[in-house]
């Protein structure tokens, strides 16, 4: 058995690496922490995440991909995040719908990936 000790970080295929950067720092308050000697690669953090962002030209994230990225976001800020969103006319794919208590929406980066904000938090 491989003892895995916590995720290093996630990793998103995107197709411009400079839009890419600006959508989760401008959106999130993601900082970049390190852009690797080879191009088209940054790895980006806010709080305990860090995000590997890997870019391949003219990549675009298939239509029957269920991949996501959740992100937790604490209650009292859900309506807020959502209300951001629709201001800044990022499409919103799914939600906001009540789940496990609590509720959801997933809406898509530049490059058709899907992120979802929700709470409560998993287990």
């Amino acid at each position: 058995m491989i003892v895995i000790e916590g995720v290093n970080h996630i990793g998103i295929t995107v197709s411009n690496l400079e839009e890419s950067i600006k959508f989760y720092r401008e959106f999130f308050d993601f900082e970049v922490i390190d852009k690797l000697n080879t191009p088209g690669q940054a790895f980006l953090k806010m709080g305990d995440i860090i995000l590997g962002l890997y870019e391949v030209p003219g990549y675009r994230n298939g239509e029957n991909s269920r991949g996501r990225v959740s992100f937790f976001v604490d209650e009292q800020d859900f309506d807020d995040a959502v209300d951001e969103l629709k201001e800044l006319n990022i499409e919103i794919v799914y939600g906001p719908e009540n789940i496990r208590n609590g509720q959801l929406v997933v809406f898509l980066d530049p490059d058709g990936n899907y992120i979802e904000l929700s709470y409560p938090m998993i287990g």
